[in-house]
């Protein structure tokens, strides 16, 4: 597979702990297989996010989009940021210490 996505909802999630969940939080993994070689498609991540998110905000309950991104790793929060995720604070895990962002239905013009 070159991706996987996965959906949740945060206040059945232990991220939910983490932050002050709002009605209409809506989370989400995202997975991405590592390009390499002549496989390598400049753009790829940035076009399967957007189409994720664009999934996501179809169902008009939805009204913020919650990632928690390893806080290590600066270029997917980066590319939330490019997106129009708002960062929030970083947070601890079991599995890892991550970075919460939040992304609103109206950062997108879809208020």
């Amino acid at each position: 597979p070159a991706a996987l996505f996965q959906t949740y909802e945060p206040d059945a999630d232990p991220v939910g702990a983490c932050y002050d969940v709002q009605p209409g939080d809506f989370g989400v993994h995202l997975l991405i297989a590592p390009a390499e070689g002549e496989g390598a498609v400049k753009g790829y991540t940035d076009a399967l996010l957007t189409a994720f998110i664009a999934h996501v905000f179809s169902d008009p309950a939805h009204l913020r989009v919650v990632v928690e991104p390893d806080a290590r790793n600066e270029k997917a929060i980066a590319r939330m940021v490019r997106i129009g995720f708002e960062l929030g604070p970083e947070i601890r895990k079991p599995e890892k210490t991550a970075r919460l962002a939040f992304l609103t239905r109206a950062a997108l013009g879809l208020a």
